[in-house]
Formats: structure tokens, C-alpha cells, sequence
């Protein structure tokens, strides 16, 4: 009886001992969090070797991911799976749709990124406008006004020549006839005089004189005359080839070619409508594209961006650095936390290895026992 006794004391301690030491084994792998000292020296295995050796677990971490986890090649395989690219294609679709019905006005989708996009578009239009229209006026004012309205717009003009001339002839024959003609008319005659025969005799008789009456009806005779329209016309025509053949910065100065330009910008973006344009919904310029754009634009986008990340899902990597990610986010883990996620992963292997080490410490025990009865 003492013998059995004995040999049972011996097994129940020796499991006492295997689970126990088992269990502590495991504890010290966590326990304590921190560093624990007894003055100025620190007591052996604190901490526990987790928190002591977190920095080589986060970076053996992190190289484990990126070598053998998140490969490139693991990545691009499941980005080219039917199954993915017909759930990125569903995505795209209702998200463009959605956005293509939407009431949402231009200008409060511009809000979101850049405020005030009336002004900027203004101001980014009148820029861009600066630039085209110096580029055309810097080639068109070397041409001559010929080629720049061509033979068309020449003929114009000199067709419209003689209706100007006549005009011409009509106006000044009137205004010999007005009031204001037949002043300046006097006026010159006056002068004449004046100056050819001074205050003589002969400049006094030619006072009394009414020269207005003489003078005017040769001033109308040479105006209606047929001569007179061929002469000027003529001597018009001439100086308007001239004028016609030469280039246009010789016709115009810089000061005129700067307004004209000013006006043009200005006529161009008041045109626009800018304020109208982004005070209409999304819908308003999308809704007649819908069917295109979805069924056929969006797809073909998915794949072209789809085979893209593909190729270049490596170089995404390195710039991301996945492992340092890993690595960083594993050193911000509380202990405790990190302690969690593996227990809740091994909880029940670390529970069987306590019992593994109660049950070899009572195998022990046993034999201990029985040797001990033998002797």
C-alpha cells in the first residue's frame, strides 16, 4: 500500500510539474511585457521573449509576407481571374451609372477639388486663348491683306469701290449745296483774293462780286462729270492694290492688334457661358453616352487598366515597400493585442502542449516510481 502510494505521489507531482512548467514556458513567451529589475540589475528572461524580440519578429515579418505571401506574381494571377475581372467590371459599371444619372451640378463635383471653378476656368481659358491667339495673329500679320481674305474678299472690295465713290461724289456735291459748303466755299474765295490781289481796286470789285455762284456750279459739274469717277476710281484702285499687297503689320499698329485681340478673347469666353455650363447637372452632358460608355467603354477600361497593375504590380510594391508596412504596423501592436492574435490562433495547440508536459511529467513520475520499487 505504501509502495502504490508512493508511486502515485510521484506520478501526480511529475504532472504537476510537466504542466506546470509547460504552461510558465509559454506565459514567459508574453509575460512579462516589460523588463523587470531588482535595483539596477534585470531579472533574467524579462521581458518575455515576444516583447524582447518584436523588432526581429516584425521584420522577419515583413520579409515573410513580401517573399512568400504578397507575391507579385500571386497578386497579378488573381488580378487576371475571370471572377475578378467580372466583379471590377460589375464595380465600375454601377459606380458609372451612378454617377451619369446623378443630379450633382458640374461646378459642386469641381468644388470638392478646386474651389472657385468658375474663376479658375476663366482664367485658365483666357491663358490658353492668350497663347493661340498671339501664335495666329504672329502668322497673320506677316501676310499681306490678300492672302489673308484671298481673292474673294478682294473682289469684294474692289467691287464695292465704285458704289463708294459714288456715295463720295453724292456726299460732297450735298454738302456744296448746304449751308456749311457754301460758307466754306466763300471762305476760300475770300482768301483767294486776298491773297492774289490783296485790298487793290481790282480785289475790291472782285468782293462785290458773288463768287459762291459761280464757283459752285463748276464744283458740281466736276464732280458729276464721268472723267472725275474714272480718275478717282482709278487712282483708288491703285492705292488699294498697293495697300492690299502690303502685310498687315505695316497697316496696323501693335496698340490695335492688342485690342483686337483683347475683344476677341473677351467675345469668346463670354460665349462659353461658363457659369451656365457648370450649373448643369452630370446627367445633363452624360445621359445620351450612358449605354456607350457603360457597355462598352467601361469594360474595355477594366481590362486595359487590369493588364496595367498586372505589369506593374512589382514596381507598385517597392514603392508602396510592403515590407516596411508590415514591419511598421507590427512594432505599433500593443503586446497585449499581439499576445491576443496568437493565443486566439494556438490557443487549443498551446493548451494540449501544458497537457503534453503534465502527461510526460507524470510518465516520469512512473518511472521514477518504479524504479524506485525495484531498487
Amino acid at each position: 500500500m505504501n509502495s502504490f502510494l508512493l508511486v502515485l505521489s510521484m506520478v501526480v507531482i511529475g504532472a504537476l510539474i510537466g504542466t506546470v512548467t509547460n504552461h510558465v514556458a509559454i506565459k514567459m513567451l508574453f509575460r512579462p511585457l516589460e523588463a523587470k529589475y531588482i535595483g539596477k540589475y534585470r531579472i533574467p528572461f524579462t521581458p518575455g521573449l515576444i516583447p524582447k524580440r518584436r523588432d526581429d519578429l516584425a521584420a522577419n515579418l515583413g520579409r515573410t509576407v513580401v517573399k512568400h505571401l504578397l507575391t507579385p506574381e500571386g497578386i497579378g494571377k488573381r488580378l487576371r481571374e475571370e471572377s475578378m475581372r467580372e466583379s471590377m467590371i460589375i464595380f465600375a459599371q454601377e459606380e458609372t451609372r451612378r454617377l451619369m444619372r446623378s443630379e450633382v451640378t458640374v461646378r459642386e463635383l469641381l468644388a470638392k477639388v478646386a474651389p472657385l471653378p468658375a474663376e479658375k476656368i476663366r482664367r485658365f481659358v483666357g491663358e490658353r486663348l492668350d497663347r493661340e491667339l498671339d501664335q495666329f495673329i504672329a502668322g497673320i500679320v506677316r501676310k499681306s491683306a490678300i492672302e489673308v481674305i484671298g481673292e474673294e474678299g478682294t473682289d469684294r472690295i474692289r467691287k464695292a469701290v465704285p458704289r463708294f465713290l459714288e456715295t463720295m461724289l453724292e456726299k460732297a456735291e450735298a454738302y456744296f449745296e448746304s449751308e456749311e459748303g457754301t460758307a466754306q466755299i466763300q471762305y476760300m474765295a475770300d482768301r483767294f483774293i486776298q491773297g492774289k490781289f490783296g485790298g487793290g481796286m481790282f480785289g475790291m470789285l472782285l468782293a462785290n462780286i458773288n463768287l459762291v455762284e459761280m464757283i459752285r456750279p463748276e464744283i458740281k459739274r466736276v464732280l458729276q462729270g464721268e472723267s472725275t469717277k474714272e480718275l478717282l476710281g482709278s487712282m483708288i484702285m491703285q492705292e488699294l492694290d498697293k495697300t492690299l499687297e502690303q502685310p498687315i503689320e505695316r497697316l496696323v499698329d501693335q496698340q490695335t492688334i492688342d485690342r483686337a485681340k483683347c475683344v476677341a478673347k473677351t467675345a469668346i469666353i463670354e460665349r462659353m457661358n461658363i457659369e451656365g455650363l457648370l450649373d448643369r447637372p452630370l446627367s445633363a452632358y452624360l445621359s445620351s453616352f450612358e449605354t456607350r460608355i457603360v457597355e462598352e467603354l467601361v469594360p474595355g477600361a477594366v481590362d486595359i487598366l487590369t493588364e496595367r497593375l498586372s505589369s506593374k504590380v512589382g514596381d507598385v510594391m517597392k514603392k508602396l515597400d510592403v515590407e516596411k508596412i508590415v514591419r511598421e504596423e507590427v512594432s505599433r501592436l500593443d503586446t497585449a493585442y499581439l499576445e491576443e492574435i496568437v493565443l486566439s490562433i494556438s490557443r487549443r495547440e498551446f493548451r494540449a502542449i501544458t497537457w503534453l508536459g503534465g502527461l510526460l511529467g507524470g510518465l516520469i513520475g512512473l518511472i521514477q516510481g518504479a524504479i524506485a520499487l525495484l531498487s
